[in-house]
């Protein structure tokens, strides 16, 4: 269990480097935007309910060949990760 959450928060701390920093904001650490320009906070990382919650995800999807290498991998915001799954025709998640 304590290796997997070393990877976890391996996989987290590579996605989020590639967060740019928000102006303004004393901790540079702490709020983010992601590739989209949504607002996001590393304490919130699984948080639907926050307004900053942010998940993983793949930058190219698995179901499109794309690589589960943590280079593949990107903070986004909770909703445009949900935006996005739905947003996937059906063919292409079953392919």
């Amino acid at each position: 269990m304590a290796n997997h959450m070393t990877l976890l928060e391996d996989l987290k701390r590579a996605a989020w480097s590639r967060t740019s920093p928000v102006g303004g904001h004393t901790n540079a650490w702490e709020f983010r935007k992601d590739r989209l320009g949504n607002m996001v906070r590393w304490a919130d990382y699984g948080n639907r309910k926050s307004p900053f919650g942010w998940e993983l995800d793949f930058i190219e999807p698995k179901s499109m060949n794309g690589s589960t290498d943590p280079d593949n991998l990107q903070a986004l915001h909770w909703r445009a990760t949900a935006a996005r799954s739905t947003a996937l025709p059906a063919a292409l998640l079953a392919a």
